[in-house]
């Protein structure tokens, strides 16, 4: 009885760093994930298969949807064209950008990042959050 009352306490004590640890795998592997397809998506927008010209020109897309993550050849303003490169996003894991669900990036014939197909940003700064872990990040 005494040795079932120990495992009771230590498994009451474990099960809360458990989830954590598996919470952080999930953001790392988001991460990983994200980061591939930042790469996929500047390739194909410096390899410009559409010929896109001028700096508010998409020439790529990321997109996030139905717990997928897309390299998209975009159709004018719009991230539905050829899927170039996709990959399962973690189930749970939020993508954020300032508070708001960042769903689609385009990216220019010369990689750089487009804010809202309005201007050509420095950056893409996001937060990837499961639970009590979260992970701030910034593509250049």
């Amino acid at each position: 009885m005494i040795v079932i009352t120990i495992i009771g306490f230590l498994v009451l004590v474990v099960v809360p760093f458990t989830q954590s640890w598996i919470y952080e795998a999930q953001v790392n592997n988001a991460r990983s994930l994200l980061a591939n397809g930042y790469s996929q998506a500047k390739a194909l927008a410096l390899r410009n298969p559409q010929n896109s010209q001028g700096d508010l020109a998409s020439s790529a897309c990321v997109k996030l949807a139905d717990g997928v993550l897309q390299v998209r050849e975009p159709e004018g303003s719009l991230c539905s064209g050829n899927i170039v490169w996709q990959g399962d996003w973690p189930e749970g894991v939020s993508l954020l950008r300032s508070n708001n669900r960042l769903t689609v990036f385009f990216i220019n014939n010369r990689g750089l990042i487009l804010k809202n197909d309005l201007q050509v940003g420095d950056n893409l700064t996001f937060t990837l959050n499961k639970g009590a872990v979260s992970y701030n990040g910034a593509f250049y």
